[in-house]
């Protein structure tokens, strides 16, 4: 059982890496923590100092364990945008003006 090779979810993926987005994928089997969380934050920091890597981190995500990630990307001088559904957003992503530059972008709305 997977996700199937047709669908929006991995056509998106493909679209992403066909215009060199960095795209990380992993494949989990049952319900053991996947420290995905702690794998995305350290390559958005990573990148952060590496100079002309990035100039705006794109977060697809609605989880508030990224906000330390996301201020401290900021510190480092990059902007932040955070896209994500509705019903799966903790509400700090988007009422802490702190933690991003723009306004979310909600996946429910361009879907």
């Amino acid at each position: 059982r997977g996700t199937d090779k047709q669908s929006n979810r991995v056509k998106m993926f493909q679209q992403m890496q066909e215009v060199k987005y960095d795209v990380h994928q992993m494949e989990t089997v049952g319900k053991s923590e996947k420290c995905i969380d702690i794998q995305l934050a350290v390559e958005m920091l990573h990148y952060a100092t590496v100079p002309g890597a990035y100039d705006v981190a794109i977060l697809l995500s609605g989880d508030k364990d990224f906000i330390p990630a996301l201020v401290r990307t900021r510190q480092k001088g990059k902007q932040v945008a955070i896209v994500s559904m509705k019903s799966g957003c903790n509400r700090a992503l988007y009422e802490s003006p702190h933690v991003r530059d723009y306004n979310v972008v909600w996946i429910d709305d361009v879907l």
